[in-house]
This record gives structure tokens, sequence and C-alpha cells, in this order.
């Protein structure tokens, strides 16, 4: 009953949370054991986080702006093919709209990528873009895709590499 006493004292006396980890985080920012990080604010809660890219001047940064340093820090893949299929070098024909190419005698479809078709909003945007990144006469890289090398109208699938970008992946 002595040893209950004690016990109960001492809970009145220690943060609920300071035995939430062995490693003693809180709740400012996940643990090891949780997501693989130890930084502070990574759950939104900055009040008492350095500047860093979760946290600005004691506020949460925005998942848009996360993001944006993501895709500005991303290193670009070097084109290169895996698998069993075919990998093409070859120049750009045409741009048939925003998923789709022709380079040299293969009409190629960008793999798990969908464009608006000619007519549907944003097909202009997408194209263009494709014309931007990869234009005619340029020479890219065709990785084709193992599990679904052609669609149901004979195009070859695969990821398109051009202007030292993965095209699949910057469409989306």
């Amino acid at each position: 009953m002595k040893c209950l006493a004690i016990f109960l004292i001492l809970m009145l006396f220690i943060p609920l949370g300071a035995y939430a980890h062995r490693d003693g985080c809180h709740s400012k920012h996940s643990c090891p054991s949780d997501t693989g990080s130890y930084v502070c604010g990574d759950k939104g809660y900055c009040s008492e986080c350095p500047d860093n890219k979760y946290c600005k001047a004691g506020k949460p940064v925005s998942k848009i702006q996360i993001n944006a340093v993501k895709a500005i820090a991303k290193k670009t893949e070097v084109p290169h093919c895996v698998g069993n299929t075919l990998c093409i070098n070859g120049k750009v024909k045409s741009i048939i709209d925003g998923d789709t190419l022709q380079i040299d005698a293969y009409k190629v479809r960008l793999s798990l990528t969908n464009t608006p078709e000619k007519g549907q909003t944003g097909y202009y945007q997408a194209t263009g873009f494709t014309k931007y990144l990869c234009p005619v006469g340029s020479t890219v890289t065709v990785d084709q895709d193992d599990k679904q090398p052609f669609d149901r109208f004979k195009r070859l699938v695969g990821k398109v590499y051009c202007s030292e970008k993965l095209l699949n992946y910057e469409l989306l």
C-alpha cells in the first residue's frame, strides 16, 4: 500500500508524455520508430521548433511548399533501362498528344500517365508541356514497360527520358 501511494504521488509530478517512448520523444515531432525521422515540427506543431523544412517562424510550412522543396531537391534520374524489354535511344519525330510521342519508327505511349485527349480541357497544356520538355528532333531514351509492353492500340508503352528528366513523372 505504501508503494502504491509513492507511485501515485510520483505520477502527479511526472508529465503524462514522459514515458511515451524510451527515447524521450514528445508531441512536437515523430520518433525514429514511427517514421524513421526525428525532426522538430514534422507533425505540424512548430511553436517550439527552429526554422527547418517543416517550420518557418514558429508556423508549419504548407504541404505545397514542402512538395516544391522536395521537387527542387530531387536529383534528376539518369536515363537508363531496366528489365528485359526494349531500350530505345532515338529522336522525337512528332508529339501526338501529352502522353503519346512518335520516336523513330515507334509510337510510344507513356506508362502510368494519362493526359487529356483532343477536345478535353487541359489537352493543349499537356501537349505543350510535352513539346517543351521533349521537342521534335531531341534525343530521348525509352524504357519499355515489362508488365505491359504494348497497349490495345499496339503502341509501345514505357518511360520516356528527355531533357535529363523522366517525362512520365514531370507530367504528373
